[in-house]
C-alpha cells in the first residue's frame, strides 16, 4: 500500500515556508511603528481614483458559484485573473495558491483568434504540443507527462476517450471559438481530480454572457481552402443565464505524411451550451453540454524500412461523433458558509474507420464505441475565518467495445478530503488525502500538500507543493484481444513536487514567476512483444520554468516564457516529444484607438522522437526531432462598435519542420475574418 508521507525534501521545503512566514511576521511586527503598510494604502487609494475615473462597465450575468464566497476582485460572470479556480476546485485568491498554475485569459484568446485550444496551450510554459497532421492525434504534455497523464475538462465535462489504447482527451477536436479561459494546473493532482491527473489538469471554461440578450458571430477564410465560422446566442438575467454556440471548420488541409503528395481534409462541427438559474436564494441549477462531429482524411501507410508515414490508402477516413452533458445543483447552507454541489454527467463516443484493405482487396470498416457516466458531490465548508474544509465523492462507469473485442466495462469510486488553513497572516497551507476503489485492481490512495506565503509589502509569493497521482489501466490495455490485453495490470503511479516564487511589480502591472519541478512515474504500462506489460524502474521529469507578463503601458502588453525539461526513462533514454528547451514570446499593441496588433513567437529546441520500422520488427528507433521557430501575427480593426475585421498569419517565416517525425506541418498561412457582437450595451452605443 502506498505511503501517505511526501518525500523528505518536500517536507523540508514546506517547513521552511512556514519558518519564513513566521520570521517575516516577527520582522513586520517589530518594525510596524516605523514601516506602516504604505503599499496597501497606496493600492487602495489607486483603486478609489481608478473607480472614480473609469466609466461604468456593462453588467455581467452571475457565474456558477464554485465555493463559499467569491473574492471581491472577481467580476461576476467574468473570472478574475487574481482568482484561481482549478487548484482547489473553489475560487481561491492567487496569493493563497501553493500549486503552479498558468492562466490563459479571454483577452489573450480574442487577441489571437486561433482555431484550436491546443494552439494556445502550446504557448504555456511547461506545456508542449505536437500534432500528427491537421485533425490528427495531438501529442501533448505537462512537465513532460504525456496526454494519458493529463486530465482535461471543458465546463466540467470529461471528454476523454474510453476506447483508446490509453484514455486521453483529443485536444485536436476542441475548437476555441467559445472559450473564455484556460487554466493549466501542474503536478500530480489526483487528490481532487482522481485518476489520470498525474501531470496536471487543463480546465477549459466557455464564455458567459452579459445581462439581456446578446448575439455574436465570426467568419474566417484563408490558406488550404479553410473556412471557419462561429455563432452564439445568449440571454442573461440577475438570476441566471444560458448560452449556446455552434462552430464549424472545413479545410482541404495538407498531407499528414511529410513525404505525401495528397491533401488530407478535415471537417469539424461542434455545438456547445452552458447555463445556470437560481431557483431560490441559496439554490442554483446548472448545465453544460457539448457535441462533436468530425470527418478526417488520414494517411495510413508506413515505409517498410524507415517506419516513416506514407500516403497509403488514399480513401482512408475516420469519423468521430461525441455527445456529452452535465447537470447539477448547488445548495448553500448557513448563510453560504457550507456549499454543496451535486452533479451527474454522461458521455458517449463513436469512432469509425473507413478505407480499403490491401489484404482483403476490398473496403473495410472498423469501429470503436464507448461511454462514461459519472456522479459527483463536492462540499466546501468554512469552519472559521482561517480554516476551510473540502470533501467530496465521485463514482464513474466506463464501457468500451470495438471491432476487435466485445464490450467491457470498469467502475471507479473515489472519496477525498482537504483542509486549508491560514495559521499566520499571508501563509496558506492545504493538505488532503483520497482513496479510490477500482473494479479491477482494488484500492489506491493519493495525497496532496501545498503551501503559499504572500509577503504583502514586497508583493512576493513563495510557494511549494507535493502530491501523488495514478492512472488506471485502460479497458484496451486490460482486455485487448489475443495476447495484447493483460487483466493483471495495476495502476501507473506518480509523485511530484515543485517550488517557486511569484513576484508582482509596479502595482501588479508586471508579474515574474520561477518554478522548479520534479515528477516521477512508476509501473509504466508498455506494449512489449505484443503484450501490455508493467515496467520496472522510475521515469523522471525535472526542470525549470520561467514566465513573465507585463502591461508596459496602457497600449502595450508583453509576455514571455522559458521551460527547460529533462525527461528520461528508467534506463536513461530521453522520453519522446518532450522538448528540452521551449521559449514563447508575445506582444499586444494598440496602435490606434481602432487598430490593434498581436505578435507571438514559439521556439522549440532539442526534441527526441521515435520510429518503429517494420523491417526491424517494429523495434523502437530513437530519432532527433526538428528545431523550429514559429512566428504568428494578427492585425484587427474596429469598423464600428461590435464589428471588427482582422487578418492573421501563422508560420510567417515559412519554416519547413516536423513537430512529430514523419508528419507534415503547415507552411506560411494567411487568414482573414470578421467578428460581430451585439448586446444591449452595443445597441445603445449605435443609437
Amino acid at each position: 500500500m502506498p505511503v501517505f508521507y511526501p518525500r523528505a525534501r518536500s517536507c523540508v521545503a514546506l517547513v521552511s515556508l512556514v519558518a519564513l512566514a513566521a520570521n517575516a511576521q516577527a520582522q513586520t511586527a517589530a518594525r510596524s511603528d516605523t514601516l506602516p503598510p504604505v503599499v496597501v494604502k497606496k493600492d487602495e487609494a489607486d483603486k478609489q481614483k481608478k473607480k472614480a475615473a473609469t466609466p461604468k462597465k456593462k453588467k455581467e450575468a452571475p457565474a456558477i458559484a464554485q465555493g463559499p464566497a467569491e473574492p471581491a476582485e472577481a467580476v461576476p460572470g467574468e473570472p478574475s485573473t487574481d482568482v484561481i479556480y482549478s487548484a482547489n476546485r473553489v475560487p481561491t485568491d492567487i496569493t493563497k495558491v501553493g500549486s503552479a498554475v498558468s492562466v490563459i485569459t479571454r483577452d489573450q484568446i480574442e487577441a489571437q483568434s486561433r482555431t484550436y485550444v491546443q494552439d494556445y496551450l502550446a504557448q504555456v510554459p511547461g506545456v508542449s504540443v505536437a500534432q500528427t497532421g491537421l485533425g490528427g492525434t495531438s501529442s501533448y504534455s505537462i512537465w513532460g507527462a504525456a496526454s494519458k497523464y493529463v486530465r482535461v475538462q471543458v465546463d466540467g465535462l470529461d471528454l476523454s476517450d474510453p476506447t483508446g489504447t490509453q484514455v486521453s482527451t483529443a485536444l485536436e477536436h476542441i475548437l476555441a471559438g467559445d472559450v473564455s479561459r484556460i487554466e493549466v494546473l501542474k503536478g500530480s493532482q489526483s487528490l481532487l481530480y482522481g485518476g489520470q491527473a498525474i501531470g496536471g489538469v487543463i480546465a477549459i471554461e466557455t464564455a458567459r454572457p452579459v445581462l439581456g440578450a446578446s448575439l455574436s458571430a465570426s467568419g474566417e477564410a484563408g490558406s488550404y481552402n479553410t473556412q471557419r465560422g462561429t455563432a452564439s446566442a445568449a440571454y442573461g438575467t440577475d438570476r441566471g443565464y444560458a448560452r449556446f454556440t455552434v462552430q464549424s471548420v472545413r479545410t482541404d488541409g495538407y498531407s499528414a505524411a511529410a513525404l505525401g503528395t495528397e491533401d488530407d481534409s478535415y471537417r469539424n462541427l461542434t455545438f456547445s451550451g452552458t447555463g445556470e438559474y437560481a431557483i431560490a436564494e441559496n439554490v442554483k441549477v446548472f448545465f453544460s453540454a457539448r457535441s462533436l462531429d468530425s470527418n478526417l482524411r488520414y494517411d495510413d501507410g508506413y515505409d517498410f524500412f524507415t517506419g516513416l508515414l506514407e500516403d497509403g490508402d488514399l480513401q482512408a477516413r475516420v469519423l468521430t461523433n461525441q455527445r456529452a452533458g452535465r447537470v447539477g445543483t448547488e445548495v448553500k447552507l448557513f448563510d453560504g458558509a457550507f456549499v454543496n454541489t451535486f452533479a451527474i454527467q454522461g458521455m458517449e463516443l463513436d469512432r469509425t474507420y473507413l478505407g480499403y484493405s490491401a489484404w482483403s482487396m476490398g473496403p473495410y470498416t472498423s469501429y470503436y464505441s464507448g461511454d462514461r457516466w459519472k456522479a459527483e458531490y463536492l462540499g466546501v465548508g468554512r469552519i472559521t475565518n482561517w480554516a476551510t474544509v473540502t470533501a467530496g465523492a465521485d463514482y464513474q462507469e466506463e464501457t468500451a467495445q470495438t471491432t476487435y473485442f466485445a464490450g467491457r466495462e470498469s467502475d471507479l469510486t473515489g472519496v477525498f478530503g482537504q483542509l486549508a488553513i491560514e495559521p499566520l497572516t499571508g501563509l496558506t497551507i492545504t493538505g488532503g488525502a483520497r482513496n479510490d476503489e477500482h473494479s479491477q485492481f482494488g484500492d489506491y490512495q493519493t495525497y496532496r500538500l501545498t503551501g503559499a506565503y504572500f509577503y504583502e509589502p514586497t508583493q512576493t509569493k513563495f510557494r511549494g507543493s507535493t502530491g501523488t497521482g495514478f492512472r488506471a489501466p485502460s479497458l484496451y490495455e486490460l482486455y485487448a484481444p489475443g495476447t495484447y490485453g493483460n487483466s493483471d495490470l495495476k495502476p501507473e503511479t506518480s509523485e511530484s513536487w515543485d517550488a517557486g516564487i511569484d513576484q508582482w511589480i509596479y502595482n501588479r502591472r508586471i508579474r515574474v514567476s520561477l518554478t522548479y519541478f520534479d515528477l516521477d512515474t512508476t509501473d509504466e504500462i508498455r506494449l512489449i512483444n505484443s503484450h501490455f506489460t508493467q515496467m520496472s524502474g522510475t521515469n523522471n521529469r525535472s526542470g525549470v520554468e520561467l514566465s513573465a507578463t507585463a502591461q508596459v503601458t496602457p497600449f502595450l502588453g508583453v509576455t514571455g516564457g522559458y521551460t527547460y525539461t529533462d525527461a528520461r526513462t528508467a534506463d536513461g533514454t530521453r522520453l519522446s516529444l518532450v522538448p528540452r528547451n521551449m521559449v514563447s514570446l508575445g506582444a499586444d499593441v494598440s496602435i490606434t484607438e481602432k487598430l490593434r496588433a498581436n505578435v507571438t513567437a514559439q521556439v522549440v529546441l532539442d526534441t527526441m522522437d521515435a520510429l518503429y520500422p517494420p523491417a526491424l520488427g517494429y523495434a523502437t528507433v530513437p530519432v532527433k526531432g526538428d528545431d523550429y521557430l514559429l512566428l504568428s501575427a494578427k492585425f484587427s480593426y474596429d469598423i464600428r462598435p461590435g464589428l471588427s475585421a482582422y487578418v492573421r498569419g501563422e508560420n510567417l517565416l515559412d519554416q519547413d519542420y516536423q513537430a512529430a517525425r514523419g508528419y507534415g506541418t503547415p507552411g506560411l498561412s494567411v487568414f482573414g475574418g470578421l467578428t460581430f457582437n451585439v448586446d444591449a450595451n452595443t445597441y445603445a452605443s449605435l443609437k
